[in-house]
């Protein structure tokens, strides 16, 4: 359940994917679910208000302080109406992936209409199974990827008739503060925010040392990857208004057969398989990888057990290096995994966060003109997230959840997103691309498939050689790899 303790300023991190999102660059992703058999706007929308009671954040929207003198909040929106976060549309035939696909990136720009609840659903028939998908769109404001589970574990139910659900309380919006209300509250917050950190200072100074000295040797220990520019690809230019989507997807009762006999983490072997596609697809193009190495963001969470429930954003980041140029699969499993250690050993996701926090203090309107500077970004070729969903099945209106997963946002002049989300049995990794840098994102596609299988049949091979069961004894037909090299 979400929990209602919200807080009503939104903190810097959730702020700042405001402060840094552009027309081109929204700082929304889609998730899409997709239901068997034919799912109605209506019995969307009734499961939706069924549960606003339990998810106040969809009925409030963001109130940009005074002045900026300090981060907005979210207000209760007076003239909410589901209506408006609810639609509904038809794939034109055939109504095949690709046709979904292009529905899908249609939704990741414009930015979401900021005068309303930052979320949006679309309800889309005419797909040839005869199954019914939803797009959701969510604000990162709003959710993280954690967040974005345990919103989805609210939105849904665990079997197809769920007890009856109880009568919610009547909705009594907060009336909208006036201009000297809001001033007033920006006042005291920021106020009781600086009195925090010097107290914080004063009462608990190893802690507040022990803080700076991680955020020091976070920069200590990136500064070397940070004073050496990352290859610049194909799909690291500035960021067009265009976007295009395709997915390819896995068993994931594979990727843990492959994990448990190559090693390592499911991670790990994901990013082995997204280095081994890019590989693919920049030779593909006749780019010279020999020697290649990349680096992708991999958000971390840093959310505590008992944060678990809350919206908004508590996420680090790692800078993975991905290892394009090794063309033998298990090399570059095992790079990436070692390399994955070593960050891991340093806690670069836990100094990177507690440098994120020193910026906390910086005043609102800092930040704000921070997001409005076009930085180059010579650190980072690609995104790569990693969200673990539940691996049962759920249910919407009766409706089951036959495949769930997502693409992402494009900023920073990073022209590839690669969205991994794992959801009962099956692990999907979603590419969103600037099409003006990657054309033919199916291609793309095509190339992660490769490279899965490549590592699948690498795994096998391990299997024969200890005289173990193999990939192929977990009950899955192997999938078929693409021809691009």
């Amino acid at each position: 359940m979400i929990s209602h303790q919200l807080n009503r300023r939104l903190t810097s991190q959730d702020a700042s994917f405001l402060y840094f999102e552009r027309p081109s660059q929204p700082m929304h992703g889609v998730g899409v679910a997709v239901y068997e058999g034919r799912m109605t706007r209506k019995d969307v929308t009734d499961t939706i208000a069924s549960r606003l009671h339990v998810i106040p954040r969809f009925r409030q929207k963001v109130v940009p302080a005074p002045f900026g003198i300090t981060h907005p909040t979210w207000e209760d929106d007076c003239e909410f109406d589901i209506a408006n976060h609810i639609t509904e549309e038809t794939l034109p035939p055939p109504g095949d992936e690709r046709a979904m696909a292009k529905v899908v990136a249609r939704q990741l720009v414009p930015p979401l209409d900021r005068s309303r609840p930052l979320w949006k659903m679309i309800v889309v028939h005419g797909r040839a199974d005869g199954n019914t998908a939803v797009l959701s769109m969510f604000h990162h404001a709003m959710v993280d990827g954690v967040s974005g589970v345990d919103l989805m574990l609210v939105l849904h139910d665990l079997t197809p008739t769920p007890p009856a659900a109880t009568d919610a309380p009547p909705w009594q919006p907060t009336p909208m503060p006036d201009t000297l209300t809001l001033m007033r509250d920006a006042v005291r917050d920021q106020l009781v925010g600086a009195a925090e950190r010097l107290t914080d200072q004063a009462f608990h100074p190893a802690e507040a040392a022990a803080r700076a000295q991680q955020a020091a040797m976070a920069l200590f220990r990136t500064l070397p990857t940070m004073m050496q520019p990352a290859p610049r690809t194909r799909f690291n230019g500035t960021i067009s208004e265009e976007r295009d989507v395709a997915w390819a997807v896995f068993p994931f009762a594979e990727i843990r057969a492959i994990r448990g006999l190559l090693g390592g983490t499911v991670n790990d072997l994901v990013l082995a398989i997204v280095a081994g596609a890019i590989g693919k697809y920049l030779r593909h193009h006749q780019v010279n990888t020999q020697g290649m190495e990349l680096r992708a963001m991999c958000p971390v969470s840093m959310r505590a057990s008992e944060g678990r429930g809350s919206l908004g954003n508590q996420v680090s980041m790692m800078i993975a290096p991905l290892y394009v140029g090794v063309l033998d699969p298990v090399e570059r499993h095992t790079a990436e995994r070692e390399a994955m250690n070593r960050l891991k050993e340093q806690d670069q996701a836990g100094s990177l966060f507690a440098m994120t926090r020193l910026g906390e203090g910086a005043p609102a309107w800092v930040q704000a003109m921070a997001g409005r500077i076009e930085v180059p970004n010579t650190l980072l070729n690609t995104v790569s997230t990693n969200v673990p969903g539940p691996q049962i099945p759920l249910y919407m209106a009766g409706h089951k959840v036959l495949a769930s997963f997502g693409c992402g946002m494009l900023s920073a002049n990073i022209g590839l997103f690669n969205a991994i989300i794992s959801y009962n049995q099956l692990l999907t990794i979603g590419a969103t691309v600037d099409p003006r840098q990657i054309p033919d994102v199916w291609l793309y596609a095509d190339c992660l498939k490769e490279s899965f299988a490549e590592l699948r049949e690498a795994a096998d091979r391990a299997a024969s050689t200890a005289g173990v069961a193999g990939v192929a004894d977990h009950g899955w037909p192997k999938l078929k790899a693409a021809s691009h090299r």
